[in-house]
C-alpha cells in the first residue's frame, strides 16, 4: 500500500483525467481497506460508529451497497499505524498505513467507503468506467484520510467532483478523457493519502464523486474487480489550509514515425501566483522511457532546477519535498517526455496506455482558495489520465 500523508498544507481537487496508465507513488504495495470488504454491486456502505460534531455522520445514504449512498466502518479497520514523524514539519512523506492517531481526524464518525459495482474486463481489453455517488455526509466536509483499493488490472482512477446523485456504474460518457475538477487521483491499485495538520480535502456542500477508473487487462483471462475508496473527515475547524493540483499537460504532442530511436516532447508553464509543491510526479504512455521536469529561475529547486525525472511510465514514483518547495509568482515550469516510436505510425495525444502518447506534470500543491476549482493548468483542455 502506498501511503501519503501530506505534512502540512494541502487539499486535494483539480483537472482532469487523462492519465491512461498506471501507479505514481512511493512506498510499498497494499492497501489497508481492501474492496473485497464490499458487496459485489456497488455503491456505498454505512456502519456508523456515531455521529459527527460537525454534523457528518457517515450514515447517510440506504446503508445498501446495491443502490449506493454511504458505507461506514470502525475507524480502526485495515489502517495500521502512519510511522510519520514529521507531521508539524512540511512537506510529504510516503509510508505504509494511514495514522489512527491523527488529531484533525474526527475518529467518533465512521470512514466513509465508496464502491463501485463489479465489473469484467475481457483478456486483452482497455476499459473506462465511471460511477456517480452522491455526498455522503449531506454537507460539506474536509478529508483527512483517503484510502484507495483496486483489483487487477487497474491503471489509473480518479474522484471527479459531481453534483447530484448516485448513479449506476456506465462506460464514461468520454472514454478516457473525462474532465472536471477532482479531490483524488491514483495512478497505483493501493494509495492511502493523509493530509497534516490543519489541511484537509475540501468537499464542498452538494458535492458528491464521480470515480473514474481506467483498467487494461494484459492477461489472457477475463478479469473481475471493483474498486473502493474510503474517506475519514477532519473535525469541525481544524481545516485552515486548502491545498490543489497543478495539472500541466500536452494534448498537441505527436511522434513521429521516425523516433525509434526517442525523440521528445516539451511544454512550459509560467506560474501567476507563488506556490507551494509538497509532491510532484510524470505521467507517459508505454513508449515513454524519460520524464523530466525543471524550473526557471532555479530558485530554492536542486541543482539545475531539475525538480523531477523519472524513467518508469507504469507507476512512477512520485518526488516529495518536505519543507515544501516555493516557487514565485513568474517561475516557469518546463516538463519534457522521451518516447521511442517504434510502431512505424505517427502517435499522438489520447487515452489510451497502447496505442497513444502523454505527456503530464502533475504537482500537488498550495494555497489554493476556491475549494469549487482547485486546479491550476496551462489552458490545455482539461481531462483525465
Amino acid at each position: 500500500m502506498t501511503t501519503i500523508p501530506f505534512v502540512r498544507m494541502f487539499a486535494l481537487t483539480g483537472a482532469f483525467a487523462i492519465f491512461a496508465c498506471s501507479g505514481a507513488t512511493t512506498g510499498t504495495s497494499g492497501n489497508t481497506q481492501g474492496a473485497e470488504s464490499q458487496s459485489d454491486d456497488g455503491g456505498a456502505s454505512s456502519e456508523p460508529t456515531s455521529s459527527s460534531s460537525s454534523g457528518a455522520s457517515g450514515s447517510s445514504g440506504s446503508g445498501s451497497s446495491s443502490s449506493g449512498g454511504a458505507t461506514g466502518s470502525d475507524a480502526s479497520s485495515g489502517h495500521s499505524t502512519s510511522t510519520s514523524s514529521s507531521q508539524n514539519e512540511g512537506g510529504l512523506i510516503t509510508t505504509d498505513g494511514a495514522s489512527q492517531t491523527d488529531p484533525d481526524v474526527d475518529y467518533s464518525v465512521a470512514p466513509v467507503t465508496l464502491t463501485m459495482t463489479t465489473f469484467t474486463v475481457d483478456a486483452g481489453d482497455e476499459v473506462y468506467y465511471c460511477q456517480n455517488f452522491a455526498n455522503p455526509w449531506g454537507m460539506g466536509v474536509d478529508i483527512k484520510i483517503y484510502s484507495l483499493a483496486m483489483g487487477a488490472g487497474s491503471h489509473h482512477m480518479f474522484a471527479f467532483y459531481q453534483n447530484g446523485g448516485s448513479a449506476a456504474l456506465e462506460p464514461c460518457p468520454n472514454g478516457g478523457l473525462q474532465s472536471g475538477p477532482f479531490t483524488f487521483v491514483s495512478q497505483s491499485p493501493m494509495k492511502t493519502v493523509e493530509f497534516p495538520q490543519s489541511v484537509g480535502a475540501t468537499i464542498p456542500t452538494g458535492t458528491g464523486f464521480q470515480l473514474m477508473v481506467h483498467y487494461l487487462n494484459t492477461t489472457a483471462e477475463t478479469i473481475t474487480s471493483s474498486v473502493a475508496l474510503t474517506m475519514y473527515i477532519a473535525k469541525p475547524n481544524v481545516v485552515t489550509q486548502h491545498a490543489g493540483v497543478l495539472f500541466l499537460d500536452n494534448t498537441t504532442m505527436t511522434v513521429a514515425s521516425t523516433c525509434a530511436q526517442g525523440c521528445q516532447s516539451t511544454e512550459s508553464y509560467t506560474l501567476d501566483q507563488d506556490i507551494y509543491i509538497l509532491s510532484t510526479e510524470g505521467h507517459m504512455h508505454k513508449y515513454g522511457t524519460d520524464f523530466v521536469t525543471t524550473v526557471s529561475p532555479a530558485s530554492q529547486a536542486p541543482p539545475s532546477g531539475q525538480i523531477f525525472e523519472t524513467t518508469q511510465w507504469s507507476e512512477p514514483a512520485p518526488t516529495n519535498y518536505s519543507p515544501p518547495l516555493a516557487l514565485a509568482s513568474g517561475t516557469t515550469i518546463t516538463w519534457t517526455c522521451t518516447d521511442v516510436n517504434t510502431t512505424g505510425e505517427t502517435l499522438t495525444f489520447g487515452e489510451s496506455a497502447v496505442t497513444n502518447v502523454m505527456c503530464i506534470s502533475q504537482s500537488i500543491i498550495y494555497p489554493i482558495t476556491d475549494v469549487d476549482d482547485p486546479v491550476i493548468t496551462n489552458g490545455v483542455s482539461l481531462g483525465g489520465f
